[in-house]
């Protein structure tokens, strides 16, 4: 029997560094800020980009249609956002 790992690339949207980019994986939002985030544009496979680190921290968030628009997340829902690192 061969064993396998999985392994889990998801880190929090706070240890991106400036420039960095990721693609939401998932959250531990309540559902409340998750139903807001979404409202955003911020939801499961956005992709997003860190303009800057902070409070607030300001994310790009690239649409499905190729649109672009800059929010502001506290740190408290920025750090409960997971992504998956690209490029």
């Amino acid at each position: 029997m061969v064993s396998q790992t999985v392994t889990d690339d998801r880190v929090s949207l706070t240890q991106l560094p400036r420039g960095g980019r990721g693609r939401v994986s998932g959250s531990t939002l309540d559902p409340k800020d998750a139903q807001i985030l979404r409202a955003m544009g911020i939801r499961p496979d956005a992709q997003l980009e860190i303009c800057r680190m902070g409070e607030p921290c300001i994310v790009c968030v690239q649409g499905s249609n190729g649109s672009t628009c800059r929010i502001g997340l506290s740190r408290r829902l920025a750090e409960r956002v997971l992504v998956s690192p690209s490029g």
